[in-house]
């Protein structure tokens, strides 16, 4: 599949989507465990609580956006940011396996950094250390910041040195057709 030739949108998330969110949120963090050599079930049940306290320290934020990413239609990832008067807060960016390197995590950060760009606003985000996502985000314009025994503090600024000015070619992620009901 060339996600070129693909729609991605986004719309918010809403009740629906919780057993789609316990599975992405288990398929992108599950290898982590797994390198521990834990056993699926313990993963399982690790992973389950993990995403309830992750949705419970989200909703204390008022100006979260949470999003579905969709391909033609289907949720393929979700996208969370944060946006405050001083910087623009990556809460989170996910993807089913099956989509993963195949540019979509591209071109949703490229999307975030387009609505930095304009504010002037530094773009902030934390990542695992062992996170395949770093040379990524280092690739397109993020450095560290700080770092902790298990976390990158990293941050983007616009206009900044090591800012690609052409990242090449891009799609344009069509704004929350949001579907009500």
């Amino acid at each position: 599949m060339k996600i070129a030739d693909e729609s991605i949108t986004l719309r918010p998330v809403d009740e629906t989507d919780q057993d789609f969110l316990i599975e992405l949120y288990k398929s992108s963090r599950g290898d982590d465990l797994r390198g521990l050599g834990w056993d699926e079930d313990r993963i399982s049940e690790f992973l389950e609580m993990q995403y309830v306290a992750q949705r419970n320290l989200q909703g204390d934020h008022e100006h979260m956006s949470d999003q579905l990413v969709l391909i033609s239609g289907k949720p393929i990832g979700r996208l969370s940011i944060e946006t405050l008067a001083d910087e623009i807060r990556w809460v989170d960016l996910a993807l089913l396996a099956d989509f993963r390197n195949q540019g979509v995590g591209t071109l949703l950060i490229q999307q975030i950094q387009e609505q930095a760009r304009p504010a002037n606003l530094p773009l902030r985000l934390q990542v695992i250390r062992f996170n395949r996502a770093v040379n990524l985000l280092e690739r397109m314009g993020f450095r560290r910041t700080s770092e902790t025994g298990t976390h990158f503090q990293m941050e983007w600024l616009p206009g900044s040195v090591g800012n690609p000015t052409n990242p090449g070619p891009r799609a344009d992620i069509l704004p929350g057709e949001v579907e009500e009901g």
